[in-house]
């Protein structure tokens, strides 16, 4: 017998950052551009220009993963209030 999701979510056996992630081309892509770019200025700038640039790149994905917490954190509320929404509904 399956387990209930909240049981699952309590015991830790549900994490929404442990899925399988697969990557279109476009994102393949876009990844690669960004490395050349990275290294174009690892070529480009001296150690320790390098090491701000690093540090930039580093409290920019800082800012991304607040914001990914943020989405999900709206997100799942807004689920939440869809489903109480559904169940709550009476016809008329």
């Amino acid at each position: 017998m399956r387990e209930s999701m909240i049981r699952e979510l309590y015991y830790g056996n549900v994490s929404p950052w442990e899925r399988r992630r697969v990557y279109s081309p476009e994102r393949i892509a876009l990844t690669d551009k960004i490395d050349d770019i990275v290294q174009h200025f690892k070529n480009l700038l001296s150690p320790e220009e390098y090491k701000k640039f690093a540090e930039m790149q580093e409290l920019e994905s800082q800012a991304d993963a607040e914001d990914a917490v943020d989405l999900f954190e709206h997100a799942f509320c807004l689920g939440v209030r869809l489903m109480i929404d559904i169940f709550g509904y009476n016809e008329k």
